[in-house]
This record gives structure tokens, C-alpha cells and sequence, in this order.
């Protein structure tokens, strides 16, 4: 598609369809929510008034027990969901040949090339976060430098609470996205050079226009017309970028003005969304539990100050005190009138309200999905391994349907970079570019030339690991299992298992302690026969373990001529004398096998 047809926008175009984006009574309804969650999972004095509104003091929001379980679980949650599914590039069934085979291997380093250059696995440990947290998250596609001048395709990772999606189509992806932030002046100014003298010219009569009385309809949200824990606004001046088949549009509110154009030379917009699985809105995991987690501060509040209050209870005093003032203490003296009574009510505290506290505990977890095995608990109604997998089976389902998600946008990731670096390297005129990694257990440094090893194919699978988001004693475990039962090979469950690299070496160092296992076993077989080389190789070995290799290569090396019976005699006889510390002149292990 040419540049020329093109639908490209105007300033007052971008700045209409931006504003359809993030306005209406849905938008900023979502928007409160998504505040609301930041906070909370943020923590702090603003996750409690968050969660139970301004009437708390400061000094008492630090103060509050109340746990941030919502924190607890995303973590979880996000540690489970995180990892990168492993690409793959299928061979058609009806061309298996060994150069259909190479070249598909190839591209699958290409697509892990652009995973490492733009740090994909940070990204995924971020976007696991945000994913159930927000309800969806999305990546922007752009063209990075390396240091030597070369393009790749990159996919930056936006925030939720930033970004406002566009309608959704049948492929449940949306076909416009804005993307509206705030960036310090002077890094704007350095951005964009040629417009550094408007960037950094403030108006007097325009104390940051874009954040106290915007010249485009974006919600209220970012104002002082919600609470404070609400307001977005930070330092800094706020831009808008705007995503459509078109390209991708930067504009810069306080000037009225387009700051950059980026032409969309792809198929589909530039940008991938990625959203949580819900009924007809975009809702985050924990949205519908900020009720749940509220009751719960409110009664450990009361929890608190109940014990509070039972153990400094009250003194009351009937009578006179002739000392004056009724004082307190280990040493303290109190002399009172006669007749005088003094008591001190008890303050039993209800046993209901720890009921409660666990009770809704349980509620949180269930409706979150966060089992108390994940905080390496026990639970007392499960005592059997099939309750605990009942127990689990929830967040399994759950866990599986985010990973499905997440692999789908990564797949919707590599067909876009891959048509991006076919693109860029037809403009630039490359032939070829370098790339680097780490891939199947092994790393790698080539260079690949994106119109030939690339082509039209876009196409990759990405899949995870049999045991993805275990721990490692639960992946050696389970693995162990599988490849008992014939159900996966070794290899496989090497690549499931962190911390081992250059699979290829492990797998060679374990063959050849294989064949040195054979062939030593066949040395002392041959040794208990009466071989007497077999028992001198074996001696050797023993006195030079270090040198096992060699000595197993020259025992098994034919010698010529073999020796006569009568010679064979004649060593075993040296050998015997000597055992009994005799001087028969035997050679030495080192001598005899030249270690």
C-alpha cells in the first residue's frame, strides 16, 4: 500500500477521533476503575483511600492492617503467566526436505532475535501484571537502530491506564488505538529537535493547557473534579499518539500541533491488543472484589481497635480518692476513702468478628482466583492430593485461558514484525543483517537476509512448555514422571528445565559419559575373566581417572603382533610378584598406557 492512498488525518481529525476514544460515560467509568486498582495495587496511604474513600488520616492509612491481598494475588498470578511461549515455524507435510526444515529453523531465530533486541521478557512480566489487573494491554510496532545503523522491528509495550482502545471487530481486535501520556518538556524538545523551540516556549496565559483546560474533549478524569486519589496528572506536558491503518500520528495539545507521522506500510494497524476474557466490557481480575478487600479493612479497623480497647480498659471509680489523682503504674499508690469502689469492665471481643475476617478471606480468594496453596499453605479441608487438585483446579483453567491470550497477541506480534523487517530492508536495500541470541539451548550469531530467508511467510506457532509455570522441583518431578511413562524424550524435558544451556553440549558430555560408562563395564568384565591388559587398563584408570579417555582408547586399540601365550604368562607372573612386593620388573601404569 502506497502512502499516497492513504487516509491520512489532520490535527483537528486526530484530535476528534482521539476524543471519541477516551470520552463517554463508559470510558471514564472504566477509567475511575482502573485508578482505583492502581492505587490499591500500588499500596500505600492512596491504595486505602482507594479503598475506603479520603475520611482516612494519613498517619492511620500507613498504620492500617490491611492486607494487600489483591497485590499478593496478581503477583502470583503473574509469575505463573509470564513466560515466553517457545516459536515455531511449521513445515508444510508435503515438503519435509532437510533445506525446508533449515529454513524454518532459520526464521524461528529471526523471531527469537526480535524477542531478545526488545526484551521481550520483561515485557511479558509487566504485561502479566497489567493483563488481569486492567483488563487488556497493548504493544505499539515500531523500527529500533542498533549501533550499527541496522532497522528491526520492535513492539513497545504501552500502559493500560494510558491507552484507550478503539471498537472492537469480529476478530475481537480494534481498529484504532490512543494512547494519551505525559513527558517532561525538555525530553519532548529532545525527541523531536526541529520543534524544540515551540516545545519548550511556554505560554504564560497557558499554564499547561493540556492538563487544566484541554482543547480536545478527553474526559475529566486527569482534573481536580474527582478525588485525589483519582487524578492522573504529573509532571510534564501531555501528548496524544494515535493508531489507525493510516500510521501513527504524535500530537502535542498545548501547541495545536502534529509533532510526527510514522506511514503504516503494514497489512493491519500497527499496534496489538491484547484483552482478558469477559462478558461485554473490559474489565480487570479484580475489579468486581475492591468490595470484598474493603470489608476486610473495615473489620481488621474494628479488629484493632477491639483488642485496643481491651487492654487499656477504663478504670471507674465509686467513691473518693484522698490521694487526689488516680494513678497508673507497676510502683503506683492509691489511697481511697472508705467505701470507696473501684472496677474494670471487660472487653471481650466477639469471636464472630475473626470469623468474619476468615470468611471473607475465603470469598476473596475464591472469586479472585487465588488459592491459599499459592502462598505455600495448606489448606485444613484439603488433606488428600485430590482435594488439593480440586483446589487448584480453578486457577489452572484460569492461568490457561491468560496464556492463550497472551499467545495469540504474541503470534499477531511475529507475523507484524516479521512483514516490518521485510518492508524495511526492501527500503534500505539490504541484503542481509546480523542477529543473535539464544535459541533451542544453544547460542547463535548469524546473518539472515530478510527478503529471501523471510519471504511472504508471517506465520509462526508459538506454544508453551509441558510444564510451564511450574517451580523447578515440581518441573523435575513431573518430568521425570512423563519420560517414565514414555510421554515426552529427554530433550524435551531439558527445555523445560531453567538454568540449562547449550542443551546440544549437555547432550553430547551425556553420551560420552555413556560410552565411557560401556566401555569401562567391559574392562572390568574382561578383568574378572582373567584379562590381564583389562586388569592393568582398569588399575591405570583408577591411578589416573583424568585420563580415562586415553587409556580406554589404547586398551581398545589393536596391538601388533598380539602377544604369544607364553608373554601373557609371563606378565601375569610379573604382575603376582608384583602384588607381593616383589621386583619384577613390571612397567608402571603411566608407562604402560602412556599417561
Amino acid at each position: 500500500m502506497g502512502i499516497e492512498s492513504l487516509d491520512i488525518k489532520n490535527y483537528q481529525e486526530i484530535v476528534r477521533a482521539a476524543g471519541v476514544l477516551t470520552s463517554g460515560k463508559g470510558v471514564q467509568e472504566r477509567q475511575i476503575s482502573k485508578a482505583r486498582i492502581k492505587a490499591i495495587l500500588n499500596g500505600g496511604p492512596d491504595g486505602i483511600k482507594a479503598l475506603l474513600g479520603n475520611t482516612m488520616e494519613t498517619t492511620d492509612a500507613d498504620l492500617l492492617p490491611a492486607p494487600n491481598m489483591l497485590q499478593s494475588g496478581i503477583d502470583r498470578l503473574a509469575q505463573k503467566i509470564s513466560g515466553i511461549p517457545q516459536v515455531r515455524v511449521d513445515v508444510p507435510n508435503e515438503n519435509e526436505s532437510e533445506r525446508s526444515k533449515y529454513m524454518a529453523e532459520k526464521l524461528e531465530r529471526i523471531v527469537t532475535n526480535y524477542d531478545e533486541k526488545q526484551n521481550l521478557n520483561l515485557q511479558l512480566a509487566q504485561a502479566a501484571r497489567w493483563l488481569p489487573g486492567y483488563g487488556y494491554v497493548a504493544w505499539v510496532i515500531t523500527t529500533k537502530m542498533d549501533k550499527n545503523g541496522y532497522a528491526y522491528p520492535s513492539a513497545e509495550l504501552r500502559d493500560p491506564f494510558d491507552t484507550f482502545p478503539g471498537n472492537f471487530g469480529p476478530d475481537q481486535q480494534p481498529r484504532e488505538l490512543a494512547v494519551v501520556r505525559r513527558i517532561p518538556r525538555y525530553k519532548l524538545a529532545q525527541i523531536y529537535p526541529e520543534f524544540a523551540e515551540q516545545i519548550l516556549n511556554k505560554d504564560e496565559d497557558e499554564t499547561d493547557k493540556g492538563a487544566t483546560a484541554p482543547a480536545y474533549p478527553f474526559g475529566t478524569f486527569d482534573t481536580k473534579t474527582t478525588s485525589d486519589w483519582e487524578d492522573n496528572t504529573s509532571q510534564g506536558v501531555k501528548i496524544i499518539e494515535y493508531y489507525d491503518q493510516g500510521g501513527t500520528y504524535v500530537v502535542f495539545p498545548e501547541k495545536s500541533m502534529i509533532l510526527d507521522f510514522i506511514p503504516n506500510v503494514l497489512s493491519t494497524p500497527p499496534f496489538v491488543f491484547v484483552k482478558k476474557m469477559s462478558f461485554d466490557q473490559l474489565k480487570g481480575q479484580y475489579d468486581h472484589v475492591i468490595g470484598l478487600m474493603a470489608m476486610m479493612a473495615k473489620i481488621n479497623i474494628m479488629s484493632a481497635i477491639a483488642m485496643e480497647d481491651s487492654v487499656f480498659t477504663e478504670t471507674n471509680i465509686s467513691g473518693e480518692i484522698e490521694s487526689g489523682q488516680y494513678r497508673k503504674g507497676r510502683f503506683a499508690v492509691n489511697y481511697l476513702a472508705p467505701g470507696t469502689q473501684v472496677s474494670k469492665p471487660q472487653n471481650n471481643i466477639p469471636y464472630q468478628l475473626f470469623q468474619q475476617i476468615d470468611r471473607l478471606e475465603r470469598q476473596l480468594r475464591m472469586v479472585g482466583g487465588y488459592p491459599v496453596t499459592d502462598d505455600s499453605q495448606s489448606p485444613n479441608s484439603f488433606v488428600t492430593g485430590a482435594g488439593l487438585s480440586e483446589l487448584n483446579s480453578t486457577m489452572s483453567l484460569m492461568i490457561n485461558e491468560y496464556r492463550e491470550i497472551i499467545r495469540h497477541g504474541i503470534i499477531e506480534m511475529d507475523a507484524k514484525r516479521l512483514e516490518l523487517d521485510v518492508v524495511l530492508s526492501y527500503q534500505q536495500g539490504l541484503t542481509k543483517k546480523p542477529m543473535a541470541g539464544f535459541f533451542n539451548g544453544a547460542a547463535f550469531s548469524e546473518n539472515y537476509q530478510p527478503l529471501k530467508d523471510i519471504g511472504g511467510n508471517f506465520t509462526t506457532r508459538r506454544i508453551y512448555g509441558v510444564m510451564a509455570g511450574f517451580d523447578e522441583p515440581q518441573k523435575i518431578v513431573t518430568g521425570l514422571q512423563l519420560l517414565q511413562a514414555g510421554v515426552i524424550d529427554v530433550e524435551t524435558l531439558q527445555d523445560n528445565i531453567d538454568g540449562l544451556e547449550n542443551i546440544a553440549k549437555v547432550q553430547e558430555r551425556i553420551r560420552k559419559n555413556k560410552a565411557e560408562q560401556v566401555l569401562f563395564d567391559s574392562i572390568l568384565a574382561r578383568s574378572a575373566q582373567g584379562d590381564p591388559a583389562a586388569t592393568m587398563a582398569a588399575i591405570a584408570i583408577y591411578e589416573y581417572p583424568n585420563a580415562i579417555t586415553e587409556i580406554m582408547k589404547q586398551f581398545y586399540t589393536p596391538q601388533e603382533p598380539q602377544m604369544s601365550p607364553e608373554e601373557e604368562a609371563m606378565i601375569q607372573q610379573q604382575m603376582a610378584q608384583q602384588q607381593l612386593g616383589g621386583q619384577g620388573g613390571v612397567p608402571t601404569m603411566a608407562q604402560a598406557f602412556g599417561v
